[in-house]
């Protein structure tokens, strides 16, 4: 047998104590995988609905996401027609303008829509900004599972956009998101000139509307004058007199020259009678008394005797002449309303005015780093216990 020498010995002795303690240290590993395996397997729950989504929020969040710049802007749509109300508005009617609040709502329904979103891709390159190389795969558009169509376009701007108009004082203040401050100055700048574009088609089509509807009112006022004149001169040629009411006058006027020499004759045949009753000039008095009493009774009836008389005609020409009165002074009362509408055609209705102009940020507002982290563990946390009350209310009713 050979014998080994000291330094053989040694390296033997060694590889021995190596291997025991391999042997001892593979059981504890396994022992701890087994613990780890049986932890993860208890709190599955917590470690999926709070600990994955908070670990995935902070790598998000904390390396991943891409800063945000707010640009913002205020203004007011005002009106000097309508009444006003708050500190504001009492200013803006001192200087002979009132805030139009329901005007404020139709501005921020139009930058809310997508006709603003067309007015942003025919002033800006929307498309382009949206998609800047610096953006992270959240807020970038399209996004890796999305589409660039018009609708998802849509979507992605209703993100980007914040509007909010205060009922108090009528202000309206809108919030515009990028990734550069240049290109959120330039959003809200376009979404503002295409508000000022709405209001002023909105007083244009107020305009014409104005001077459209006045000039019908006259249009119908000069056509029923023509209607009525039309029947006044039908009317004269029907009973071959120009003024029925002067005919009628005047024949009054012989009646009652007939009644005054009626009366003279009665009272000189009453005196001839009594002073000289065989008087030859009594029974010419008799007869000229007779004839004027006939003819003072023929013209009462031809003025008001009946069908043919003129008592009806006067009443139908006075009747016509009303009409025509009438429609002479809506003539004029359209005519002035024509010419008030365009006056007011000529002043600005609806105002935006601009409190604060769009700015160009220098410090990115978005995204809230810790805030969102935090947030998003309290809802995981509070979504946990949740779930966790619901499954055990499950299981003492299972085992009951």
């Amino acid at each position: 047998m050979t014998r080994l020498s000291p330094n053989d010995e040694f390296l033997d002795y060694l590889t021995l104590v190596d291997l025991s303690q391999s042997e001892v240290e593979q059981p504890r590993k396994d022992h701890w995988t087994i613990r780890l395996v049986a932890l993860l397997r208890r709190h599955a729950l917590l470690v999926l609905m709070v600990i994955l989504p908070t670990t995935l929020a902070t790598v998000y969040y904390g390396v991943i996401a891409s800063p945000q710049y707010v640009s913002e802007t205020r203004f007011v749509v005002r009106s000097p027609n309508r009444n006003a109300a708050g500190l504001l508005s009492g200013f803006l009617q001192s200087t002979g303008f009132v805030r139009a609040q329901d005007d404020s709502y139709v501005v921020m329904e139009y930058i809310e829509s997508r006709a603003a979103v067309a007015t942003l891709e025919e002033k800006t390159n929307l498309r382009e900004i949206l998609s800047r190389p610096g953006l992270d795969f959240l807020s970038r558009f399209p996004r890796i599972w999305g589409d660039a169509t018009e609708e998802a376009l849509y979507q992605h701007y209703l993100k980007i956009m914040k509007i909010d108009t205060d009922s108090g004082g009528g202000i309206t203040t809108l919030e515009v998101r990028a990734s550069r401050p240049e290109d959120a100055q330039q959003l809200a700048e376009a979404l503002l000139d295409g508000a000022e574009a709405l209001i002023n088609q909105l007083n244009e089509r107020a305009r014409q509307d104005a001077i459209r509807y006045a000039k019908l009112e006259v249009t119908d006022s000069e056509g029923r004058m023509t209607q009525v004149q039309k029947s006044l001169t039908e009317f004269r040629n029907k009973v071959a007199m120009i003024d029925p009411s002067k005919q009628s006058a005047a024949m009054l006027d012989m009646i009652a020259k007939l009644s005054d020499e009626v009366a003279k004759n009665k009272a000189q045949y009453t005196a001839l009678i009594q002073q000289a009753p065989q008087s030859p000039q009594i029974q010419s008095l008799r007869s000229s008394i007779d004839a004027m009493e006939t003819q003072i009774s023929m013209e009462r009836a031809r003025v008001v005797g009946g069908d043919a008389s003129m008592a009806p005609l006067i009443a139908q020409y006075e009747q016509l002449l009303l009409q025509r009165e009438l429609g002479m002074r809506m003539l004029e009362s359209s005519s002035a309303s024509l010419e008030n509408a365009k006056i007011e055609a000529q002043r600005q209705q609806l105002y935006l005015e601009r409190i604060v102009n769009p700015n160009r940020p220098d410090y990115a507002l978005y995204p809230k780093r810790l805030r969102s982290i935090l947030l998003t563990f309290v809802m995981c946390f509070a979504a946990f216990w949740i779930v966790r009350f619901m499954f055990n209310q499950i299981y003492e009713h299972a085992e009951t």
